[in-house]
């Protein structure tokens, strides 16, 4: 029995392999050994694309993921691109979306979070407001990110914003919505991933995304399942964890049997 992870498709932007991505659903179908399916975010991107149009425009992807239901158990864990999904919480709608999921298989605990957790820019009244700013007429965002971080004097981003000057907001907000490749190239990417490993326990494989940078370390206990995105070096990737094992993919492609360093503990 299987469990498959894949993240960061960011359907609704240009360079999205949305395609590919259909038939690695559908070839899902037919895979009777998968038991789970754990999307870890990033499925759509509400910072570029207008949220509700994101999905209807996607709907041939939710219908097979929806579907996948009847045969396997279907996680969606939110990503800082579409965080706003935490708030769609109704019992009537067909998925349920989570910050974090722990699965035990085979003697393992497999914890499967996004991956913002460890990037220190990213800050969940950002990726909210992020998540409302958006729209396909970007006119006027940085007047609805104001809006959205002010509304609530309850919430702490009322406080936070109120912090900030309104110059600030479009600095701190482009900074936010390049591309994870770009934002972190520059020394970055390694703390990212070296806060992540700081949270390894004994005994627990981390999976996550975020980066775009698939890899599997050396002693095989933190993953990346790397992203759908047609500009990252190698795209397409997914996870499969079986028999306590994880093996890391490129969908119509070959395995990755390569392993990365492992001294992210030691401050390297």
């Amino acid at each position: 029995m299987a469990i498959i992870a894949v993240s960061d498709q960011h359907l609704g932007i240009e360079t999205s392999d949305k395609q590919a991505f259909l038939r690695f659903l559908s070839s899902l179908q037919s895979d009777s050994s998968v038991t789970d399916l754990v999307l870890l975010g990033d499925v759509v991107d509400m910072w570029r694309r207008d949220a509700s149009g994101v999905f209807l425009e996607n709907k041939d992807v939710f219908d097979i993921i929806i579907a996948l239901q009847k045969k396997m158990r279907v996680y969606y864990v939110a990503g800082n691109h579409d965080f706003h999904v935490l708030k769609l919480q109704d019992p009537g709608y067909p998925l349920k979306f989570v910050k974090n999921v722990v699965l035990q298989a085979d003697g393992t605990n497999y914890r499967f979070v996004h991956g913002w957790e460890f990037d220190e820019m990213q800050r969940e009244h950002f990726m909210e407001s992020l998540c409302h700013a958006m729209s396909d007429q970007k006119g006027e965002r940085d007047d609805h990110i104001w809006a959205t971080l002010s509304r609530d004097k309850t919430d702490i981003r009322y406080v936070f914003g109120m912090l900030l000057r309104r110059g600030s907001i479009r600095e701190s907000m482009q900074a936010l919505q390049v591309s994870a490749e770009e934002r972190l190239l520059e020394g970055n990417l390694k703390g990212v991933e070296r806060k992540a490993y700081s949270t390894v326990r004994p005994g627990e494989v981390l999976i996550f995304g975020h980066t775009h940078r698939p890899f599997i370390t050396q002693k095989e206990d933190m993953v990346n399942t790397g992203s759908w995105v047609k500009t990252s070096p190698i795209h397409n990737t997914y996870v499969r964890l079986e028999r306590g094992k994880p093996r890391l993919f490129v969908f119509e492609g070959e395995e990755i049997k390569e392993r990365s360093e492992s001294g992210y503990r030691a401050g390297s």
